[in-house]
């Protein structure tokens, strides 16, 4: 059986420009096939088609968590074969980030159970490149515009602090590869930023298969 391509993950705070930098790369990457996963919200059709990220029990998180790995599967599976690379927006990283978060913000224990439920799971597709779009809260704020209501979880200073923090630990351990972008950079600086990341991934998986 032929191996999965390498799967990198774009990841960061809401209204950090992650879906747009996804398709700016899409079209302009020359001399590689990507396969774009759309962010979960966009293949449910809406992000009222997603579970309740405020969870009260860990029960209710791990019931949330079975939910987005239906979706994670699904939009994977969707993807066409032959690509050189799959390009994600989001992966379970965000989803056990929000777990964190979550054990920040309410001191429900939510975090453990979320990292036992995702490492067992098939349904699982762990990236080897996270590309986290660093946003600072005052710029999620400015960007926002209505797309997200007042108070929402999505928009707390807390809830986005505790996932940036998330992935500061993420960028202290061997895998995956984390690469810290500046999301305030111009768009085309930014997608030069993270095309060379990219082609650096394809050509490790190169000399990986090549031994």
């Amino acid at each position: 059986m032929s191996r999965r391509p390498p799967l990198a993950a774009l990841e960061g705070p809401c209204c950090a420009g992650k879906t747009t930098l996804g398709h700016l790369l899409l079209r302009d990457l020359h001399g590689l096939t990507i396969a774009f996963a759309p962010c979960y919200a966009d293949h449910a059709g809406g992000g009222r088609f997603l579970p309740r990220q405020e969870a009260h029990s860990v029960s209710e998180r791990e019931q949330a968590l079975r939910e987005l790995l239906r979706l994670e599967a699904g939009r994977l599976a969707l993807l066409p074969s032959g690509s050189d690379l799959i390009l994600a927006d989001r992966s379970v990283h965000t989803l056990l980030a929000h777990s964190y978060a979550l054990e920040q913000l309410t001191g429900i224990g939510v975090f453990e159970p979320s990292v036992r439920l995702l490492r067992a799971s098939p349904l699982a597709a762990w990236p080897e490149l996270v590309m986290y779009l660093d946003l600072p809260q005052q710029a999620v704020e400015g960007r926002n515009n209505g797309k997200f209501p007042p108070r929402s979880i999505y928009t707390d200073p807390g809830f986005n602090a505790a996932i940036r923090s998330y992935f500061l630990r993420l960028a202290g351990q061997n895998a995956p590869r984390l690469a810290w972008l500046d999301a305030t950079l111009d768009l085309p600086v930014l997608a030069r930023l993270a095309e060379a990341q990219l082609r650096q991934m394809v050509r490790n998986r190169d000399a990986e298969g090549a031994v």
